[in-house]
């Protein structure tokens, strides 16, 4: 229609126009009404079924609640407000139709509304037609500015909108939730048949006939159980994770340590694990240089990578142990769950390898020598050398190298213990092994080249001599000893002669009595003493020797 000014004429056709528009929407025929009957039928069934639906998600979650309160109570919590969100807005709105349904029969409330709540069959209505009733109560005479107060288009609006909202703000960071209930629950302004822009308020509940906003309200309540299901549900997927179909269990036993010494602890975690022998997975582990980048999402393999065989759904993880100490496996699983999408988690392990020793304890010589440094190795089977803490009596015990220095003290025993650290973070104290303390045997004595086991020397070697050394004879240990002193002993011409000197070398005067040796002639050096390398100064005995 035109606006601006009209002549009385036109205003006259316009105001016959709008008076036949309205007696043209008051004719509803009945088979339009009985459509609507039908219609809502289908929706209160519809309102039943979802109802007992949440029904047992309801109980499924308490149940869960209540055998695991840490692990659901919170959600259960936050569930049980969701229902009764949901329970109040479905009686609000029932409350709305019988209220609709009083006014258009004329009939007591207790007719309307049964025994366990529900409100009569559309079927029972007389007056489905009449659009007075429901435009009256929930919208007023201005479908521009709906009315407001309890009961009306507007208030359910609020109601509605304010369910939305709480119902999103359950799950903040669910954004296809928020979408759907955006979707669900649209209350904005859109045009009406006749492509003039209304307000929902009005679309929905002004001059429609009292089966049509019935039907309009049935279908709203059948939208708000369909939004508690969803969100009720997203909760608990959300506690319990992603699902994942499995049809075998298998017993795993994961041992803290395969290698139990006596008096310890056998630990071990035992569980159950689940997997789909027909839905096998890729296991990729890194090579050598190789690792997984856990903070990329999802976690990936830089380097190269080796795709393991399969048995079943089981990788067969098989590596040559090529050195001693601790080696590390890591890589990924790729696994796609059935109607999902691929998921990827990343694994770490580690395993110790030892070099296969053969260990024999001559128990008789059980010796550490005092003076010198005794290099020993310290292991404990079962345990890398990182979780063995050596210890001893009797002596000091140092780090050198691979292995560790005993410096002996006075007492003529030593004990050497250890304390391991078992898996657990426990320590274990092992038995000490006893140890004799002695000192370095004496070296034996040199002159000329002779020793103790030499009886004769020719005059030559005699006065060619330098002087007296000591030598340490089968003896494991590099030890040094300096000759600090001897002294020589001849008979000459009936007469004994003897010069004593400071230090290994010959003196002047010895090398004087050695030219008047002749054959046969004895020659003694007596007195020879020696410093070790721990400050001790030993007596080392005599040498005799028959001039030839």
């Amino acid at each position: 229609m035109a606006g601006g000014n009209l002549s009385p004429r036109q205003k006259m056709i316009n105001m016959m126009y709008l008076v036949l528009t309205a007696l043209l929407a008051l004719n509803v025929s009945k088979e339009i009404l009985d459509s609507f009957v039908t219609v809502n039928n289908g929706l209160e069934n519809t309102k039943l079924s979802l109802n007992d639906k949440m029904a047992v998600q309801y109980k499924t979650f308490a149940d869960y609640a209540q055998e695991n309160p840490t692990k659901y109570g919170a959600a259960y919590k936050e569930a049980q407000e969701v229902q009764r969100m949901g329970t109040e807005l479905i009686a609000y709105i029932d409350s709305i139709k019988a209220r609709v349904i009083v006014e258009a029969e004329k009939l007591p409330r207790d007719s309307v509304v049964l025994k366990d709540g529900r409100i009569i069959s559309l079927e029972k209505v007389d007056k489905k037609d009449s659009n007075n009733e429901i435009t009256n109560l929930m919208i007023g005479s201005e479908p521009a500015k709906p009315k407001e107060g309890p009961f009306t288009a507007v208030d359910l609006r609020k109601k509605l909108e304010e369910f939305r909202e709480k119902v999103k703000a359950l799950r903040p960071e669910d954004a296809d939730l928020a979408a759907a209930m955006d979707r669900l629950f649209d209350m904005s302004d859109r045009k009406d048949a006749g492509g003039t822009m209304n307000t929902w308020e009005s679309i929905n509940f002004y001059h429609v006939p009292l089966a049509a906003g019935i039907t309009i309200m049935s279908k709203i309540q059948a939208d708000v159980r369909n939004a508690e299901g969803e969100v009720v549900k997203r909760m608990l997927d959300a506690v319990e994770g992603k699902s994942f179909k499995f049809n075998k269990l298998t017993a795993i036993v994961k041992p803290q340590s395969s290698y139990v010494t006596v008096g310890s602890k056998y630990m071990a975690e035992i569980f159950l694990g689940a997997y789909d022998d027909q839905n096998a997975p890729e296991v990729w582990i890194c090579k050598a240089g190789a690792r997984v980048d856990s903070t990329s999402k999802p976690p990936k393999i830089i380097g190269e990578s080796e795709k393991l065989p399969m048995n079943g759904a089981k990788a067969i993880l098989e590596r040559t142990a090529g050195g001693a100490g601790l080696q590390q496996v890591s890589g990924i699983i790729k696994y796609k769950p059935v109607g999902g999408e691929e998921q990827i988690e990343a694994f770490y392990t580690e395993y110790e390898v030892a070099a296969p020793t053969l260990v024999v304890s001559p128990t008789k010589m059980n010796v550490f020598y005092r003076g010198v440094d005794n290099p020993v190795s310290i292991s404990v089977s079962g345990y890398s050398d990182k979780l063995v803490a050596p210890s001893m009596t009797n002596g000091s015990l140092s780090r050198s190298g691979e292995g560790w220095i005993v410096k002996p003290g006075k007492e003529s025993e030593a004990n050497v213990s250890a304390t391991v650290t078992n898996p657990d973070g426990s320590k274990k104290s092992m038995p000490p092994m006893k140890f004799r303390v002695k000192n370095v045997p004496n070296p034996t004595p040199y002159f000329g080249g002779k020793s103790v086991n030499d009886e004769n020397i020719k005059k030559t070697e005699l006065t060619a001599a330098a002087g007296v050394i000591a030598k340490m004879v089968d003896f494991d240990f590099d030890l040094k000893f300096e000759v600090v002193e001897f002294k020589v002993t001849m008979i000459v011409g009936g007469t004994p002669l003897e010069q004593m000197t400071k230090g290994p070398a010959v003196s002047g005067q010895m090398k004087e009595m050695f030219q008047k040796a002749k054959p046969g002639q004895k020659v003694y050096i007596e007195g020879i003493k020696a410093r070790g390398p721990d400050g001790t100064v030993r007596n080392l005995g005599s040498l005799s020797f028959k001039v030839v």
